[in-house]
């Protein structure tokens, strides 16, 4: 385990290139769902076409030692579509690294984690654009930096019964050619995990959102569950 994630990232900060304009199918089909088929038109009336001013936590995180993974196409096979099947070629790939570096959280009680191969950025919480057509899990939407970003009640779409504090932070993931943002209270540490410390393939013992947990950590006589980003998209986008 390494110190504070803000002091790390204050290390690690390059910013992500602006969206080129353009949106991709899955950031359509998201749009259209819950703003309609003139969703462009929605985006600009509700002053959505111009990127919202945020503070970074951290920038793109780059690879570095421990992010090291098998490639998709080694993973998926060679054949394998370039967008799904390589988000859970990034998982499977995960799961047999030496190493692995992740971003440490706390949300509605439980400590969870998520790896920093799959996080675009941390902001610190904002106020967003709520959807009256979508589902309470999904707070709202964001524009950053030109791409449209769906808000996620990550305590509610995991279904924790904890006590819920202010969310804070927002941690930007990637997957399946969209951004989403998970709503979360605190940052608590990076992680700098040996494979051997992570049991996969928990789902069946885990009791708590146990289709979104993908593997746990154990540090000192404790247990950090880490997050499938690839499973929540999942059932994000199946809200």
């Amino acid at each position: 385990m390494s110190g504070p994630l803000e002091e790390y990232f204050k290390e690690h900060v390059t910013l992500p290139e602006k969206g080129q304009g353009a949106f991709s199918d899955a950031e359509r089909a998201f749009l259209a769902r819950y703003m309609g088929e003139d969703f462009e038109a929605a985006l600009s009336r509700e002053g959505l076409d111009k990127p919202a001013r945020v503070e970074t936590v951290a920038g793109a995180l780059a690879s570095g030692p421990g992010d090291e993974v098998a490639p998709a196409s080694q993973a998926a096979g060679a054949d394998a579509p370039p967008e799904r099947d390589a988000d859970a070629a990034l998982e499977a790939g995960l799961r047999r690294a030496e190493s692995l570096k992740l971003v440490g959280f706390r949300l509605a009680g439980q400590e969870l984690a998520v790896p920093i191969a799959q996080v675009q950025e941390v902001l610190r919480a904002m106020p967003v654009t709520r959807l009256p057509a979508a589902p309470p899990q999904i707070l709202g939407i964001l524009n950053l930096r030109g791409r449209v970003v769906p808000m996620v009640d990550l305590a509610a779409i995991a279904d924790f019964s904890g006590a819920r504090g202010e969310n804070r932070f927002i941690i930007v993931c990637r997957c399946r050619e969209m951004l989403v943002g998970l709503m979360v209270e605190t940052l608590s540490t990076m992680y700098q995990a040996r494979g051997e410390e992570i049991e996969w393939g928990v789902e069946a013992r885990v009791g708590v959102a146990s289709d979104l947990v993908s593997g746990l950590l154990k540090v000192g006589e404790g247990l950090v569950a880490i997050l499938s980003v690839d499973s929540l998209f999942q059932k994000v986008l199946k809200s």
